[in-house]
């Protein structure tokens, strides 16, 4: 019973000892035959980067002296091939121009229309507007309230004129004041106010034409008593109109101005029913000649005032600025933005055609 046991346990011992060496020849076999897999595809790898040779080179081999042994040429990375570099005629290498034997067509490289691929471009720059208006638009647009009043009488504001909306001003018509022979003065006032004006553009001139329906020439006699108001009577005046151009012109903004203004008077005395007055007996006085001096001496009163007027500092200052604001509206509503928003104009290009003022600009 003790040999059973003992040969029970050694056939055991057998068994366990021949599983474990069928298992090691096993995991040697397949220890053999992935190294055997591993350097084969190792040697074929090696092999297919042999096979890649460097690109030959135009230039000629210099022969190496037998004496020393063949240096190895180190491998090199392949590298992508540089963008073609083209000459100023048009025709990169290797392109070729027909020719009488060969009739190759010519090839040309044109960059493309819309520059490289995913290059960045600016959008592009917006268009300038423009638009033409006229200098009568400019000086207020309505020149229904537009006037003149010619006055120079006792306690009476001096004379004065508003243009549109830009221009107002005052100047000052002195009284007129005739030596009679017998040694007395004859003083006569003007009093007039005008229609609003007729507006035409003459050259590189907007004339305004202020009619005054009546002209009225006050007359005294020795003084501004009530005896010196009814001692000689007063005159009329007709056809009385009062001419003004404009000339006008751009500042260094490009805004419109005016460069320079002249004025005149022009008119005629109404016929009267009585003109010599006669004072002691034997000195007349003709009212009706004194008063058509007058008229002659208003001409230049007038433009001299006109003038001074509009050429003062204050007066052109606040035509330009007057002006600028409703022409800029005008221009910010042409290109659809609220004149109420901060936007303002800047200017390209101005100038005045005739009296029309022509302007090229881009909102901003």
């Amino acid at each position: 019973m003790v040999h059973a046991s003992i040969g029970g346990t050694y056939s055991i011992r057998m068994s366990i000892a021949r599983l474990e060496y069928h298992l090691s020849s096993k995991l040697k076999l397949a220890f053999i035959v992935g190294c055997t897999l591993t350097l084969g595809l190792s040697f074929d790898l090696q092999l297919a980067q042999s096979q890649v040779f460097p690109p030959r080179s135009n230039t000629q081999s210099v022969p190496v002296p037998s004496e020393s042994p063949p240096q190895p040429i180190p491998q090199q990375a392949p590298t992508m091939p540089a963008a073609p570099q083209f000459p100023q005629g048009g025709m990169a290498p290797g392109q070729y121009q027909q020719g009488p034997q060969h009739g190759m067509p010519q090839v040309q490289s044109r960059p493309p229309a819309g520059g490289m691929p995913g290059q960045f471009q600016s959008p592009p720059a917006p268009a300038p507007l423009s638009k033409t208006v006229p200098l009568a638009l400019l000086l207020g647009g309505d020149l229904s309230k537009s006037f003149v009043q010619l006055t120079n009488l006792r306690g009476q504001i001096d004379s004065n004129f508003t243009i549109g909306r830009s221009l107002a001003g005052r100047f000052t018509v002195p009284p007129f004041v005739h030596e009679a022979t017998n040694g007395a003065r004859v003083y006569i006032h003007a009093n007039g106010l005008s229609n609003p004006p007729v507006v035409k553009p003459e050259g590189n001139e907007l004339h305004l034409e202020f009619h005054l329906p009546s002209l009225q020439l006050k007359t005294y006699y020795k003084d501004y008593s009530p005896e010196g108001d009814q001692a000689v009577g007063d005159t009329v005046g007709e056809d009385a109109i009062v001419d003004i151009f404009i000339m006008p012109t751009t500042n260094q903004y490009g805004f419109p101005t005016y460069q320079a203004v002249r004025a005149g008077f022009r008119g005629k005395l109404k016929s009267q029913d009585k003109c010599v007055y006669w004072f002691d007996a034997i000195f007349p006085i003709n009212i009706c000649d004194v008063s058509k001096k007058y008229l002659e001496t208003l001409s230049n009163a007038i433009e001299t005032g006109v003038r001074e007027a509009l050429s003062h500092p204050q007066t052109r200052n606040q035509f330009d600025q007057v002006v600028w604001q409703s022409l800029r509206a005008d221009l910010l509503m042409q290109a659809g933005i609220n004149p109420m928003s901060p936007a303002q104009i800047q200017v390209l290009e101005s100038a005045f055609r005739g009296t029309d003022y022509v302007v090229k600009y881009l909102p901003r």
